[in-house]
């Protein structure tokens, strides 16, 4: 940096420092206002400073033009009228921060169509503040709010004082423009001036009213702002001005009652406007004497209070109360009584079994809302509900009752209840029995030692979805007995993830994540089995999985890593290489591990035959179990039109393994073999599958009978590699290989 550049940057921060401006924009990244919020428009949108090459910023959006970058937002403003300051302050090193405000925000230039809240006043122009000596002061003005019905409203006045910095006398000739909510011209003296000239003394200040009658807005209501340019000795000084006219609305008084009948200060709420002139709004009202009064735009709202008994513990006691549909079309009192709640009451057929997690919730959606809430509760025993006002008729109200109990570290009951409804409850009670209950056992399965990992198990409705808890990580491998409520037609999903080794915050990044396809119904009363991250993990192939082809770009989505028990998911790899072979010649190979994440592969239109081969390993710290899959597709491929799946296969090996992925050595094992995907049935020509026992160095071929084949399994500590040669009818060739697939125990 020559000193130049050094003595330009000091005094830039050095502005930046002592210098209180604010920067609004005139671009859609962030945005101004006729306060503190912004005061000016500046270069926010597509400005331009030099590069620093290599700088993190460079290497995200290049160089435009060379040497340049070109970004938008406020982080781009914000130092652009900084550098303005930093100009203006060596021009005037004796202004303080009051003069540079009002020279960079007399000076600029109006954008034809934009407002206040946008520009502010308008675009910094540092050249026309170099020659700045008259300012106004306040920079800008806000008449604030003026409450509906407006037949009555008092015309307000607010004084603009103009200050010569100069040595001269200047006169100044006054107008004002004004525009409505809508953009168009404002109702004539709307906004009008005390006077059309001005003269302000050198060294001195004169003034002059800017009164607004919001009484001519007739029937349009909204935000009305104005510019006032004062204009002389080739200066020029403008103000941006506000008003905004209050739509319809009323007073609206809330009152909180706590269970000794008194007013309370312990309780929090909040409004959430739902359709009228409110909605979208968001207001928390609160007052200590339980009384609070709000000003709301008529409309509808949704109005949901808790009280508590002690806010810092809610086993004390907590009190739910909301009204999904509160009409606001005149002044009213609502009164909010913990009295009028009552009870939840929610078991397992289990004494022994104790909550660690509790979600009651709701859910209300409609054309122009979507509400999700529920209340933070220790337990149900201290929770007591009520539904307030009227019915919800339109079918856009859900409840739901979630809970975990657990019994040791290995059992836990998972409990989703409730539905659509009409009313929220007021009270409820239900006391599952072991007939309500579909018991899970779910193995959790990690082949490297010292492995730490935890389920996710979320219930489901066909309009809302559940939630889970995040469990501290659990040693593996293990089984866990997992009890899931069925009433209400629930659906359940579980999830397994294996964790790494914890940071220096004790955060344990995911290595493995695996899960259910989508949830699914369980009988109640009924055993079932799972196991995630266990047996031979190889690729799988399913209607919505495979090779696909779009236009002229081919793109992978399955997964490489799907587990024993067919759960797909994802695993860490230490590398990938992916290559598209077309017509015997290589294409192009990327770090694609074909999972959906990936850019894909751009290919010529005409027709031509492809293979694709990709290339995956684990790390063995993360899992010694299919440390590395090999697959490999042949097929025929021209341009299409819509996305078409193209024709390779799979296949799967599922022997019987322990959760490490083990089994007794040198036994004899009968390995079901399961081809999938477009040699499925009975499109398949050939199946040769060969075992390796030296890591794939030699391969055996091993005769396919009745779907498996008959292998000895590797020895103690040693491992055993399939590989499976497929062809379906139509010729399309595919292999997968599969390095140690298991191992002797």
């Amino acid at each position: 940096m020559n000193r130049q550049m050094k003595r330009a940057y000091a005094t830039t921060v050095a502005a930046a420092a002592t210098v209180a401006l604010t920067a609004g924009m005139t671009g859609p990244a962030s945005a101004g206002g006729p306060t503190a919020a912004g005061e000016t428009g500046t270069a926010g949108k597509g400005t331009t400073a030099a590069a620093a090459p290599g700088s993190v910023i460079e290497q995200e959006v290049g160089q435009n033009p060379e040497g340049y970058l070109t970004i938008s937002g406020t982080s781009m403003a914000a130092p652009h009228v900084a550098g303005a300051a930093a100009i203006l302050k060596q021009r005037h090193p004796d202004w303080t921060y009051a003069e540079l405000k009002g020279a960079l925000t007399a000076s600029t230039l109006g954008g034809p169509n934009y407002r206040p809240y946008e520009q502010g006043s308008g675009r910094v122009a540092v050249d026309r503040a170099l020659a700045q000596t008259v300012v106004a002061e306040p920079v800008s003005v806000n008449f604030g709010e003026q409450q509906w019905p407006h037949a009555d409203d008092t015309p307000v006045a607010k004084e603009i004082t103009y200050r010569n910095l100069g040595t001269t006398d200047i006169t100044l000739d006054l107008a004002v423009t004004a525009t409505d909510p809508k953009g168009d011209p404002a109702p004539a003296d709307f906004f009008t001036l005390g006077a059309r000239t001005l003269t302000v003394p050198a060294g001195g200040r004169a003034s002059v009213d800017l009164t607004t009658d919001t009484r001519l807005g007739g029937t349009v209501d909204g935000t009305y702002s104005a510019y006032v340019v004062a204009t002389g000795e080739g200066q020029s000084v403008r103000t941006a001005a506000v008003v905004k006219r209050e739509a319809e609305a009323y007073d609206v008084t809330l009152k909180f009652v706590g269970r000794d009948g008194l007013p309370t200060p312990d309780y929090w709420s909040y409004l959430s406007g739902i359709a009228g002139d409110g909605r979208g709004s968001y207001r928390e009202p609160h007052d200590a004497s339980g009384t609070v009064k709000v000003r709301l735009p008529k409309g509808t709202y949704l109005f949901d209070t808790t009280i508590s008994e002690d806010p810092e513990d809610s086993r004390a006691g907590t009190d739910w109360l909301v009204q999904p549909r509160l009409d606001v079309t005149g002044d009213m009192t609502v009164t909010v009584d913990a009295r009028t709640a009552k009870p939840v009451d929610i078991t397992v057929p289990d004494s022994a079994a104790k909550p660690t997690w509790v979600a009651p919730r709701y859910w209300y959606a409609g054309e122009d809302h979507n509400i999700e809430t529920g209340v933070d509760v220790d337990s149900f025993d201290s929770l007591r509900t009520a539904h307030l006002g009227p019915e919800v008729t339109t079918g856009s109200l859900n409840q739901q009752w979630i809970g975990v109990w657990q019994k040791g570290t290995d059992t836990e009951y998972d409990v989703m209840l409730g539905g659509n409804t009409r009313k929220l409850a007021t009270g409820y009670r239900k006391h599952l029995r072991p007939a309500d209950l579909a018991t899970v056992k779910v193995g959790m399965g990690a082949s490297a030692p010292g492995k730490q990992g935890r389920l996710f198990v979320a219930g489901y409705f066909p309009e809302l979805g559940g939630i889970s808890p995040i469990t501290d990580p659990l040693d593996l491998p293990r089984t866990r007995t997992v009890h899931l409520s069925t009433p209400d037609n629930t659906k359940w999903d579980i999830a397994f993830e294996q964790n790494g080794t914890p940071d220096e915050e004790g955060t344990a990044p995911t290595e493995s994540f695996y899960t259910f396809d989508e949830p699914r119904a369980f009988k109640g009363g009924a055993t079932y089995e799972t196991r995630f991250n266990g047996g031979v993990l190889g690729p799988r192939l399913s209607r919505a999985e495979g090779i696909s082809r779009d236009g002229d770009t081919i793109t992978g989505e399955l997964p490489l890593h799907a587990d024993g028990d067919g759960h797909a998911g994802w695993t860490r790899y230490d590398s990938v290489h992916t290559t598209l072979y077309r017509n015997g010649v290589k294409l192009t190979e990327n770090s694609d591990a074909l999972d959906g994440n990936g850019e894909g592969f751009t290919v010529p239109s005409d027709a031509a035959t492809y293979r694709l081969t990709t290339s995956v390993r684990r790390d063995p710290a993360l899992a010694t179990t299919s440390t590395r899959v090999d697959a490999s597709w042949t097929f025929r491929s021209e341009t299409s039109t819509t996305r078409t799946q193209l024709p390779i296969s799979t296949a799967r090996f599922t022997p019987e393994t322990d959760l490490t992925g083990r089994t007794p050595a040198d036994r004899t094992a009968v390995v079901p073999v399961t081809v999938q995907g477009a040699a499925a049935g009975n499109n398949l020509k050939s199946l040769t599958v060969y075992a390796s026992y030296d890591g794939g160095t030699t391969w055996k071929k091993t005769p396919v009978k009745n779907g498996s084949i008959t292998v000895k399994n590797p020895a103690k500590t040693k491992s055993i590699a399939f590989r499976a040669n497929i062809t379906d009818k139509q010729g399309n060739r595919s292999s997968v290989t599969v390095y140690d697939a298991y191992f002797g125990k």
